[in-house]
């Protein structure tokens, strides 16, 4: 019988242990990943990548519990980066084929994006965004992928597809 209580008692020890361990979180910037997500879905809308703005944020909200595999940006450039998405949701608006080149005053510049609508798929392509993706090209820092660690999938072309039912 002591046998018995003393492995039960070695067994829960073992598993609060490793429980406890496990549970933790490193994320760095779960706060920036979701400001950036939030403007990304609210702008997806006007560019008919999704559907239901408040499903896609729900989403991105978990997601964004991974945090931001780069480097943190300064509340700036974060600051920068959001009102740039902004701004291309707000122009396309109404037409979300238009060109950036219509558009006033969306970014300083925009290397590889022609829509505006590519900016809110892909911020990074924005210098005031670039900081989404620093190991590739797009003009003054960087393009490629959106920074969030689940695989970079942080787009709102990705939420319509990854999020299930927030696209179209």
């Amino acid at each position: 019988m002591s046998f018995t209580c003393c492995a039960l008692f070695s067994a829960v020890g073992a598993f609060t242990l490793v429980s406890a361990t496990g549970c933790g979180t490193d994320a760095k910037g779960v706060d920036d990943c979701r400001d950036i997500e939030q403007a990304r879905c609210a702008a997806a809308k006007n560019c008919g990548t999704v559907d239901d703005v408040a499903e896609c944020q729900r989403f991105y909200r978990d997601q964004c519990l991974h945090g931001l595999a780069v480097a943190l940006p300064s509340s700036s450039q974060l600051k920068d980066c959001v009102q740039t998405i902004n701004q291309a949701g707000a122009c396309a608006q109404g037409d979300a084929s238009i060109e950036l080149r219509d558009c006033k005053d969306v970014t300083k510049s925009a290397p590889g994006a022609k829509k505006a609508c590519e900016l809110v798929s892909n911020p990074e392509l924005a210098t005031e965004c670039s900081f989404l993706a620093p190991n590739a090209d797009a003009g003054t820092s960087s393009g490629g992928a959106s920074g969030a660690s689940d695989g970079g999938s942080s787009g709102a072309e990705d939420a319509a597809g990854t999020a299930g039912s927030a696209g179209s």
